[in-house]
């Protein structure tokens, strides 16, 4: 992942974009001014609703916000300016150091959070809400890790993915950034967010390199020891643990795979293992039914 080109720039501390309209939206939940080291992404863990994130940031009994929120669709608000500190992390540190709020910038992405598979097939995250079936935008999936333990989760837009994407990269630049991680990677045990679907490895490994994916390592909520394991028969390295179009190439039989984390995935046809691995310089995924233990 070489390609870091982005339309977004920033003037006076705020983002803008050439074609898109990024709105500054002043939350009162922020404080003294700072230098930004990194950056934290959050789930909203509220409701869908265009605008309801930006709505509840605005009122002071919130006691909290964001630098920005990135709607379901991709479209952004700014709250706080990027050279103050908005209200995001709570009680937390990142590499012995606490306060995040006081050296990170603060994303906040609309997703429910996890929720529970009622059933009639509906999805009911911790708020009074049920999500259906019928939506075919609304994709949800089972995962489990150590990080976030067990539930269903909303699958994130490739508008947010790009978009997220795209702002982390020109806030990196103009910032000199050193760090991206998330909320459960800073507060351990007290939060989930982002969601596990959320491909943060990849992300991270976009804008640090592998000098970001080692710091990661130590985290044992993100992350299990590695190990090896054999690939039996050519199987596919895939981009998401899915059987949707993302094959990153074709594992050949008798090769060795790297494994860095594991997570257990519905993706239709009932709970499968599925690892994370390292192959030939690639990082993706691979179920853990088509890997074999080295004798």
């Amino acid at each position: 992942m070489t390609h870091n080109k982005t339309d977004y720039s920033i003037e006076a501390h705020r983002l803008i974009h050439p074609t898109k309209s990024v709105p500054f939206i002043m939350s009162p939940n922020q404080s003294a001014p700072f230098a930004p080291k990194g950056i934290i992404l959050h789930d909203t863990a509220g409701r869908l609703e265009k605008g309801n994130s930006v709505k509840w940031f605005l009122k002071e009994q919130a006691k909290a916000s964001a630098h920005l929120v990135l709607e379901r669709d991709g479209s952004l608000t700014q709250m706080v300016a990027f050279d103050r500190k908005a209200w995001h992390a709570g009680k937390s540190s990142y590499q012995g150091k606490a306060n995040v709020n006081a050296f990170a910038i603060g994303i906040e992405i609309v997703n429910p959070g996890r929720c529970e598979k009622t059933q009639d097939g509906t999805f009911k995250p911790w708020f009074d809400e049920i999500y259906g079936t019928e939506d075919p935008a609304l994709d949800f999936a089972y995962a489990q890790t150590k990080a976030h333990g067990k539930g269903w989760w909303l699958h994130y837009t490739k508008q947010q993915i790009q978009t997220v994407t795209d702002i982390c990269l020109c806030l990196r630049d103009h910032y000199d950034l050193k760090f991206l991680t998330s909320h459960y990677a800073i507060s351990p045990g007290r939060k989930i967010d982002p969601n596990p679907l959320f491909p943060l490895a990849d992300l991270q490994e976009r804008l640090f390199g592998k000098a970001q994916r080692n710091s990661e390592r130590k985290d044992q909520n993100q992350q299990t020891k590695a190990q090896k394991m054999w690939v039996p028969r050519a199987t596919p390295l895939r981009k998401w643990p899915s059987f949707q179009d993302n094959q990153i190439l074709i594992i050949p039989d008798g090769a060795v795979l790297s494994i860095m984390r594991s997570g257990y995935y519905d993706n239709g046809a009932g709970k499968e293992q599925w690892h994370w691995g390292i192959y030939a310089s690639q990082k993706g995924w691979i179920r853990a039914s088509d890997l074999e233990k080295i004798p």
